[in-house]
């Protein structure tokens, strides 16, 4: 199965949420993907680590009610689903308070965390562009004062190859933090509407 496949079988099976949840779980697989790809994996190794896209559609439903007829979201048209006899599995006003206290004493101590490794992320491009832009300096000061030394002209050749190793780490850098702060800054999301039952 290659990613295309494993995205119309997934979005298939979650087809019962709504169009806003259902798109969001997509682009989270999609996010996935692309990680995965950018890192050197085939699209059939990210299918294998994800699993059976049922599996994970009915992970994804949880509690709730699965209706038995096709639903519509966006064609008003088309007959309407009746609601259903029972409600869904709702959190109370006491749950949700614990469950932002929770929230908010776990992202005291993680989002500094991901502050200082932005901050080392920052620190790899910032290294990585004055060891590229080394040669410049050099052409101005040579232009400034008339005076060439041969000392600086072989440190900039060095802080050139730095900056050279230190393009594709800045580059996984930044990814993979970009990746981690948007997947912790959803994961909070759904656990604020208590999207994830288990």
């Amino acid at each position: 199965m290659n990613k295309n496949e494993f995205l119309a079988s997934l979005n298939a099976h979650l087809s019962v949420l709504p169009p806003e949840e259902r798109n969001e779980l997509m682009n989270d697989y999609e996010t996935h993907f692309a990680f995965g790809l950018q890192n050197g994996k085939t699209e059939a190794e990210i299918v294998h680590e994800l699993g059976n896209p049922e599996e994970l559609a009915k992970e994804a439903i949880g509690d709730r009610q699965i209706p038995q007829q096709q639903v519509y979201w966006s064609d008003p048209r088309r007959p309407q689903q009746d609601p259903p006899a029972t409600p869904t599995k709702t959190r109370g006003s006491f749950a949700t308070v614990m469950v932002c206290i929770g929230l908010f004493f776990l992202d005291i101590i993680a989002i500094p965390f991901l502050i200082s490794f932005w901050g080392f992320g920052v620190c790899f491009v910032l290294l990585a562009a004055s060891g590229l832009i080394s040669p410049v300096l050099l052409l101005l000061e040579y232009l400034m004062n008339g005076v060439f030394v041969p000392a600086k002209g072989f440190a900039v050749v060095a802080l050139v190859g730095v900056g050279m190793l230190f393009i594709p780490v800045s580059r996984y850098a930044i990814q993979g933090l970009t990746h981690t702060s948007t997947s912790f800054i959803t994961w909070n999301r759904k656990v604020l509407k208590g999207g994830e039952h288990r």
